[in-house]
């Protein structure tokens, strides 16, 4: 009998050149590689590995849009994303916290309200009464951490959240952050807006994880509007607010009188100071026409804030770009190109991407059409994501941050 022969241990240069063969869209695929053995493991992790993997212009990007959808949320809020990138199975908010993860089912039926930099902010449903109280955690998918924040005793009837990132507050100044105190895993602050028992009765609370608590409650419309107004309001939900310049912003509207067509203003708090701004936008009412829909703040690719704007007659996106002086111009008119199926834009939401720049939009049934800015072409993608309602949140997750994070060596 012929004595078994050892295997020749592959050089170590040649193993990265066998895993950069791993095809960049089997992202899976490669994680599994990553957990074969100790040096392999150490390739994957490495950085510059992980950069030649996904190169800067790459057809397949460094990053994958995904969404937190705000239904199927018994084990938390699902995470769904087109090609089912992680794999078949459709995965929960739980799944994706490998480290510390609350015990108690606390995230059970949590509501997605806000994401920013791989951090989501949900809302806690377990416990106190709905209408008395906020209670948020703060999940960090790249490191598979979430942290619960103090309960918020305050009477809401609607609430909306940015949520900043420790490069949102350090690149103002080029200072660095504060350490976040005992039970915080890593830095960010929360602004959650919150309506009581009328949509004027607005007040902005913030909390920071360097803090021990919520900051006292601050006014939003005190002294702002020195005229006659019919539903003042900030639009809040999900996916309202967005980071701009070291500025975090909500959009609002109000009217004249009832029934006129509505004026739209932006709610601005400076990541830094924390003072409140309101601004009207320079669009006459009659531009935003009344059958328009999913009027959505978003940032352009050269950092400029911009509206986003669905208008129902002609089926066009239009998209408002704020410029020099506070002026906003119509900046592009998307003429879209429906799919072969029949679709019902009555009532349409705009889901936006935070870096990619990709835009989908959902319908009143939960159709999902993934829409190309440049050529308007609307492509339906519900079979590949499964329908999506318009509390969807969307987040972007950087595959080589995601890969160090959680296979550091």
């Amino acid at each position: 009998m012929e004595e078994a022969t050892e295997a020749t241990p592959l050089p170590d240069d040649v193993v990265p050149e066998i895993l950069l063969r791993v095809p960049t869209e089997a992202v899976a695929a490669l994680f599994r590689c990553a957990v074969t053995c100790k040096q392999w493991r150490a390739v994957v992790a490495d950085l510059s590995f992980l950069r030649q993997h996904w190169p800067e212009n790459a057809p397949h990007p460094s990053s994958v849009l995904g969404f937190f959808d705000s239904r199927h949320r018994d084990q938390g809020p699902p995470f769904i994303s087109p090609g089912k990138v992680l794999g078949a199975r459709r995965r929960s908010l739980a799944s994706f916290l490998v480290a510390a993860a609350p015990s108690g089912g606390i995230l059970n039926r949590a509501v997605p309200l806000a994401a920013r930099g791989g951090l989501l902010v949900v809302r806690l449903s377990a416990g106190r009464l709905a209408g008395d109280s906020l209670h948020l955690a703060v999940c960090d998918i790249l490191k598979g951490t979430c942290d619960v924040l103090p309960l918020l005793e305050c009477r809401v009837s609607q609430c909306g959240c940015a949520i900043l990132t420790r490069e949102d507050c350090c690149s103002l100044d080029g200072q660095q952050a504060q350490t976040p105190s005992t039970g915080y895993s890593a830095f960010f602050k929360v602004l959650a807006m919150v309506a009581g028992s009328n949509d004027q009765d607005c007040n902005l609370y913030t909390f920071s994880s360097p803090e021990p608590n919520w900051s006292e409650p601050r006014k939003c419309f005190r002294e702002a509007w020195q005229r006659d107004t019919v539903g003042l309001r900030i639009l809040m939900g999900t996916n309202r607010a967005v980071v701009c310049r070291g500025v975090a912003y909500w959009l609002g509207s109000y009217s004249t009188y009832p029934w006129s067509p509505p004026y739209y203003f932006t709610f601005g708090v400076n990541v830094k100071t924390g003072q409140i701004s309101l601004t009207e936008l320079s669009i006459p009412a009659n531009q935003l026409a009344s059958r328009s829909f999913g009027q959505m703040l978003s940032v352009d690719a050269h950092g400029n804030l911009s509206l986003l704007q669905f208008e129902k007659e002609g089926l066009r996106l239009n998209t408002w770009t704020r410029g020099d002086h506070r002026t906003w111009l119509r900046s592009k008119v998307i003429e879209l190109k429906p799919p072969k199926q029949v679709w019902d834009p009555v009532c349409v939401s705009i889901l936006s991407g935070e870096k990619s720049g990709a835009l989908f939009m959902t319908d009143a049934y939960g159709y999902v059409y993934k829409t190309d800015p440049e050529k308007g072409a609307t492509e339906d993608v519900t079979a590949k994501i499964g329908g999506l309602c318009s509390g969807a949140v969307p987040i972007e997750i950087d595959w080589p941050a995601l890969f160090m994070s959680r296979l550091a060596v």
